[in-house]
C-alpha cells in the first residue's frame, strides 16, 4: 500500500504548480510521521552512498586506477611541492642578486683596445 501511496504522491506532484508543490511540502513537514520517514530515507540514502563510494574505491584500487580522492591528494601534494620550488627559486634569485655586485663583469676586449691604444 505504501508504494501505491508514494506513486500517487509523485503523480500528484507532477500535476501541481510551484504553489501546489510548496503547499505539499508544508503539509509533509507538518505531518510528524511523514517527516520522520523522509529523514530516515535521507539517512539510508547517505549510508548507501557512502557504502557505494567505498566499494567503487576498492574496485578502482584493485585494478590500479586512482580514485578522485587519490587524484585530489596527489594534486595537493604537487601544489605543495610547486610552492616550495617557487620559494626556493626566489631565494636562489636573491642570493644571485647579492653576489652580482661583488663580481664585476669583465670589460669587452674591443672597448679596452680603443681606449688604450687610440685608433687601429
Amino acid at each position: 500500500m505504501a508504494r501505491r501511496d508514494a506513486g500517487s504522491l509523485v503523480s500528484k506532484l507532477r500535476q501541481m504548480s510551484e504553489e501546489g508543490i510548496s503547499s505539499f511540502f508544508n503539509e509533509v513537514m507538518s505531518n510528524e510521521r511523514l517527516r520522520k520517514g523522509m529523514a530516515r530515507a535521507g539517512e539510508r540514502f547517505m549510508e548507501n552512498k557512502r557504502s557505494f563510494d567505498r566499494n567503487v574505491e576498492t574496485v578502482l584500487d584493485f585494478v590500479n586506477i586512482p580514485s578522485k580522492k587519490d587524484v585530489r591528494e596527489l594534486k595537493a601534494r604537487i601544489d605543495h611541492l610547486s610552492s616550495q620550488l617557487l620559494n626556493l627559486s626566489i631565494k636562489v634569485d636573491r642570493l644571485i642578486a647579492r653576489e652580482a655586485p661583488k663580481t664585476k663583469p669583465a670589460p669587452k676586449a674591443g672597448a679596452r683596445r680603443r681606449g688604450a691604444g687610440g685608433t687601429q
